[in-house]
């Protein structure tokens, strides 16, 4: 496994001081001409990291802005995960924080009260170091979904009469999946975030035991197309090819470009 950069190696250590139990996710992206690769997620359990301790956290150590923190704050009743991600280049970090509010649906589906209408699953907010601006983000989970059914809400995300090229790569992962376990279970999301233009979906396949070898041919076709450079991804596809396919997310980001993210399983969040 190669080693992880400055900014992803501080992230790590800082949450090891906190000893409590986290979940870890490596995770590249794949933009038009470049793959950032200094990208990590961690989660942790709301019973290990209370909120309102994470977002005080997140305040004295990352520099979350005031207002952010008490979007945050508003919603942490009802959260049962807190996560941290942060994307580095060129020296700019952007750091992402969520919460998850995955009870109140696990207990309407175990119940039988849980309709087809989409479910806020994720509350997230970005911001960069050192700055005060930031952007808010809600990730809606559709119940509940076949990979079929999956398929074609990835195809409807398509805009108008436009093909997005890293949609039609998940797209392609989803079936892969679904090949190599049917009826393995998939969680999908789309994602929104106010005042901007994205438009994105993240699909979890971990249930489907996809490792990122299985993903490294249609992630070189994507990457040829995109014009990322191909010594780059594929010294990370070699590196980390035996890690589990955790999830992928893909779709136009808030510059209205195609982007598709991979997330690779490093410690599982215990349940």
């Amino acid at each position: 496994m190669t080693k992880k950069t400055n900014t992803s190696q501080k992230l790590l250590q800082q949450a090891g001081d906190l000893g409590l139990p986290y979940g870890q996710e490596l995770s590249f992206k794949l933009l038009p001409g470049r793959l950032l690769d200094d990208r990590l997620l961690l989660g942790w359990q709301a019973r290990d990291f209370a909120p309102l301790r994470f977002i005080a956290w997140l305040e004295q150590t990352h520099g979350l802005p005031a207002p952010a923190a008490d979007a945050l704050r508003e919603r942490a009743p009802l959260a049962n995960t807190v996560g941290l991600s942060i994307e580095a280049e060129e020296g700019q970090v952007l750091f992402k924080a969520y919460l998850e509010f995955w009870e109140p649906i696990r207990a309407r589906m175990q119940a039988g009260t849980l309709g087809p209408e989409p479910q806020l699953l994720h509350y997230g907010i970005k911001w960069q170091a050192q700055g005060e601006a930031y952007a808010q983000a809600e990730y809606h989970v559709q119940p509940q979904l076949t990979a079929y059914d999956i398929v074609k809400r990835i195809q409807a995300l398509h805009p108008p009469g436009r093909h997005s090229l890293a949609l039609g790569t998940a797209n392609a992962l989803v079936q892969r999946g679904s090949t190599r376990a049917p009826g393995a279970p998939m969680l999908y999301l789309e994602a929104r975030e106010a005042g901007n233009a994205r438009q994105s979906c993240d699909i979890n396949l971990y249930k489907t035991g996809l490792r990122l070898e299985d993903a490294a041919p249609l992630l070189r076709e994507l990457g040829a197309v995109l014009g990322v450079p191909a010594p780059v991804l594929e010294a990370h596809l070699q590196a980390h090819a035996a890690l589990p396919l955790g999830h992928v997310a893909a779709g136009t980001d808030r510059h209205g470009q195609d982007f598709l993210s991979i997330y690779l399983g490093v410690r599982e969040l215990e349940p």
